[in-house]
């Protein structure tokens, strides 16, 4: 049940909602792993078995369902928003688990990206960082059996 701080403004999100994003968590990690884990281009990324995901189906005209899909650059703008804007919340995440699991060798794991998933240095950086998140909530989720998101991320989006 969320708890209302100012009018308009909830911060007790359940623990399947991210701030501010239309997609759940499970949508969100799942299909920035396949981007990630796969040679799928963003575009084929946003598609579950050769069919467009849509955040709205309600849409009756096949228009109104185009403009309720999942758009490519959507994944983009997920990995991004792991891979940098979440960075200080992975890094309390990353204190926990050290705290719980001294002898993880987590921190020292190198995280690649396929050279064909960028072109810039900035954007493989960007990756890497969020590959290391996606591992990380993962970790954090089997050792403390709670999910990062939301909790770590609306402290981040607060700021």
């Amino acid at each position: 049940m969320a708890v209302p701080c100012l009018p308009g403004t909830f911060y007790g999100l359940p623990s399947f909602a991210l701030p501010f994003k239309r997609f759940v968590s499970q949508v969100v990690c799942d299909r920035s792993q396949t981007f990630l884990g796969t040679e799928q281009s963003y575009r084929d990324s946003v598609r579950w078995q050769g069919r467009r995901l849509v955040y709205d189906d309600r849409q009756e005209e096949e228009l109104g369902r185009e403009a309720a899909a999942l758009a490519p650059s959507t994944v983009w703008r997920w990995l991004s928003w792991l891979g940098d804007q979440l960075q200080d919340a992975f890094r309390q995440v990353r204190q926990l688990l050290r705290a719980k699991t001294p002898s993880s060798t987590l921190h020292r794991e190198s995280w690649s990206v396929s050279p064909y998933k960028y072109r810039s240095e900035t954007r493989r950086l960007t990756l890497q960082r969020a590959v290391e998140g996606l591992v990380v909530a993962k970790v954090f989720k089997q050792l403390f059996g709670k999910a990062v998101f939301p909790r770590f991320a609306t402290a981040a989006c607060r700021r």
